[in-house]
Parts: structure tokens; sequence; C-alpha cells
């Protein structure tokens, strides 16, 4: 990468959180045609005669159109921070082929706001998992509150103090954990606080806030509290979960249908006759997948948003439809879990072979002999691996004996999407 090289149409210029009128930034607003930036940094530059363009929401449209004058044009683009990290950077990079970005940009780096403000706690950062709510509908609440030490960007929806609110409604035992309050770094409004996440919850932050969540030593006993927030769980317990007619894969059996799957971190996964959801919400906290569950039943939604919402997951969404019909607009899976379907399971399958990814598995439950019968007759998918699961768990009789009571038998059906050698 050309970080000192003059000649490119498009020079990407980090600013960190104390903005300085460097030689290199001179001789950027000498030659540029062009400038963008934000209100801010584009009113701390001295007289020029480039075009200032604020960067405004339509930042993926500015982005089109900077790379468009670029043929023509010399474009300065100033970003807060440093611009590879969730900046407009970011954006103008990923629209851009990889091997035309040696020659299109000059990228010169600088401390986000997180190292500086990590600097400023001397807080090492080496271990700290990093989140933004900058553009989150959603905030991945069990991986926060999860986290040893956490950084979280702050946005126009989740300021600071709405994220700490947000993660005490959701794991309640933390109120006892310090965190810091960061607002407006670099600027003569800068605060900085340390305190508890109760007494942030009560303040008042900007958009550009940052709060940190400092090592916390979870001290919850209950097993239920423990299981919904530790994400190496496979098969949380089925009390966790909101469910309609006890319509749930035993906690015992999705455990093994998790191994099965050999999870990665990303991807697409499937979750296709979602019931309760119990599944499809499990891969979503356990990995950075992005987990899309199908379900038809009106009466079966409310349960699955409970779950999602109890469990503080973020990448998960819920389809309310048909499978068959649902399944061309979803995008290709890596990964895809049928727990429902009936018989329709051959024509579910078809869909699976033509939209999912190719060798993607795909792992189908069955109890009845009927689903069972389809099933095995099925060739137009590579099948790896047939399992039969019992589980019987002991049960008291009469007050004095015990005995092994059996649970339904479950099939799982694996399969590969590639054709028969």
């Amino acid at each position: 990468m050309h970080t000192d090289n003059f000649h490119t149409p498009i020079c990407i210029y980090s600013c960190g959180i104390d903005f300085s009128l460097s030689k290199k930034l001179l001789h950027w607003v000498e030659e540029a045609d062009y400038i963008y930036g934000s209100q801010k940094l584009l009113a701390l530059l001295p007289g020029h005669r480039a075009y200032d363009v604020a960067i405004s929401a339509k930042a993926a449209e500015q982005a089109k159109e900077i790379l468009s004058l670029a043929a023509q044009k010399k474009i300065l683009v100033l970003c807060s921070g440093d611009s590879l990290y969730h900046g407009f950077g970011s954006t103008l990079i990923r629209l851009t082929p990889k091997e035309k970005r040696k020659n299109l940009f000059t990228i010169l780096p600088d401390i986000t706001a997180f190292q500086a403000l990590c600097a400023k706690c001397r807080i090492p950062w080496q271990e700290a998992e990093l989140f933004t709510a900058h553009f989150q509908e959603e905030l991945p609440l069990r991986k926060m509150a999860n986290s040893k030490l956490a950084i979280i960007y702050g946005g126009t929806k989740y300021p600071a103090h709405e994220i700490a609110r947000q993660i005490l409604a959701f794991s309640p035992q933390q109120a006892k954990r310090q965190g810091i309050f960061a607002e407006e770094l670099g600027t003569p409004q800068e605060k900085i606080l340390e305190a508890s996440l109760v007494e942030i919850a009560k303040l008042a932050a900007s958009p550009t806030s940052i709060l940190i969540l400092l090592p916390f030593e979870n001290i919850e006993k209950n097993i239920l509290t423990r299981q919904k927030e530790n994400c190496l769980t496979l098969g949380l317990s089925e009390e966790i979960y909101a469910k309609e007619n006890n319509l749930i894969t035993q906690a015992d059996c999705r455990a093994i249908i998790l191994s099965r799957f050999h999870l990665e971190k990303e991807g697409v996964f499937w979750d296709l006759g979602a019931g309760s959801g119990a599944l499809g919400l499990e891969v979503a906290g356990l990995t950075n997948m992005q987990v899309f569950a199908v379900e038809k039943k009106d009466g079966r939604l409310a349960s699955i948003q409970k779950n999602k919402q109890n469990l503080g997951i973020s990448n998960y969404t819920l389809v309310h439809g048909d499978i068959l019909e649902s399944i061309p607009a979803l995008p290709q899976a890596d990964k895809i879990f049928i727990g429902g379907g009936g018989k329709d399971i051959p024509a579910i399958l078809d869909r699976c072979k033509q939209y999912a990814k190719k060798n993607a598995r795909i792992i189908v439950s069955c109890i009845t002999l009927e689903t069972y019968s389809l099933l095995y007759q099925y060739e137009n998918l590579n099948r790896l691996d047939l399992l039969q699961i019992t589980i019987s768990s002991e049960q008291q009789i009469a007050g004095r004996y015990h005995h092994f009571k059996p649970h339904n038998t479950l099939y799982l059906f694996i399969f590969q999407n590639k054709k028969q050698d």
C-alpha cells in the first residue's frame, strides 16, 4: 500500500481524535479537486480551491460517486479516528476490486477512538472484544455481557448510556460491573467517567460515545442464567425457551446436532421449520454466522422473538412464511437445519440443493416413520450419515424405585450438497 504516494487519485486521510494540519494533509488539500468529510472536519481546513462535500447518511452512494470521479479528479477523503475501522474508508475499499486498490488509494492511518480512550485510561486492549452500535438495529447483548473486556462504539440509536441499559435489562446481575463512559473524545466537551453500569445507564450520552465493559466475574449461581449467558453451552436447557405445546428439540439432541454441523465462525445458517427457534438461536450465540429462521405458523413467531430477546441475540433474522416459498429469497447457506416439513421434505431438500452453497451441510431431524421413509429414499443429495438417537432419563416410581424413561427416538439424516460419486 502506497502510504507516502501523492500520485494516486484518492487519498483516504485518517484524522485520529486530535485533528492537526500535517504537511501530508496540507499537500493533499492543495492537490485535491474534491474534499469529502464531515462538516466538522471540513470546517477545520485552511482556505483551498477544492469543492467541499459533506459526507451524509447516504455514504454508500457517495463512495460510488468518489470512485467515479477518480477517473479524472483528485479526491481527499477525511475520516475521524482511523478510516479503516468502521469508517468511510472501509466502504470505499469494499466497493473497489482488489486488483485496483493499490493504484487507486493512498491510505494514511491514525489511531481509532477506542485506542485513544484505552491510552487515556491506561487499559491494555489486546484482549478486548470490539463492538459497534453505529448502524445496529439490535445489539449482540449476549456476546457483550459475556466478554471479559468489551469496547462498544455508540451510535444515534444506541449511545453509551442506552447500551448500558440494554445490557442491564438482559443481565441484571451485571449491575455491579464497572464500566468506562466516554464521549466527544478530542474535543473541548470531552468527558470520561468510570462508574458502575447502573450509574452509566442514568447518564445522557451523545451518539459519538463509547462504553467499555471492564473485567467482571459473573458470580450468578442460577444454572439457567449461567446457561443463557454462556456462549459455549451446547444444548441450552429447555426451561430457558418459550415454546408452543412443548415443541422443542431436546437439549441433549441439540448438542449432538450442533456437534455434527462442524460450525464455522462466519457464514450463513438456515433453520427451516424453526419451531421455538432453539437450534438456530444457539448457532447465533455460538458463532458470528448470520442465521435465517423460517417459520410458517403464527403462534410460534412470538415465542421465537421472545427467545431471541431473552438470549440477547442480534445475528438472527426471523422469516414468516412457507419454507418452499421463502428459500429462494434467502442468502446462500453454508449450513442448513430442517426440523419441520412433513410430506414436503423431498421438495424442501430439492430447493436446498438448488439454492444452498456447494458442499453445504444439511441436517434433517425427524421422529415419525413416514418422514423417515421419505428421507431414507431421497437420493438427490449425498448422504454422509444417518443417526438414531435414543435417550432415556432416570425417573422415580412410587416414591421408592427408579427406572429409565425413554424419550422419543430421533433420527438425523446428514447430507452434503454435492452429487453422489
